[in-house]
């Protein structure tokens, strides 16, 4: 597999774990869990949610400063 390839996954996977702070998951957070251990999900959901964003930024910055390496 590629460079660029593997790059593609990881901007894919950020991604994913970008919308995970997303409005349209909210409501499935707080159905499925309950009480105190509700707020210490969605807290955990928002960290790795930041934390997708920064990657996203990080793997699209990787791919655009290989593919313009090439030329």
């Amino acid at each position: 597999m590629t460079k660029n390839a593997k790059l593609l996954y990881c901007l894919l996977g950020s991604a994913v774990l970008a919308l995970l702070g997303s409005t349209i998951f909210e409501p499935a957070l707080y159905g499925v869990f309950s009480g105190a251990f509700q707020e210490f999900v969605v807290l955990v959901a928002d960290i790795l949610s930041f934390i997708g964003f920064i990657l996203l930024i990080i793997f699209a910055l990787m791919l655009l400063y290989y593919n313009t390496k090439k030329m």
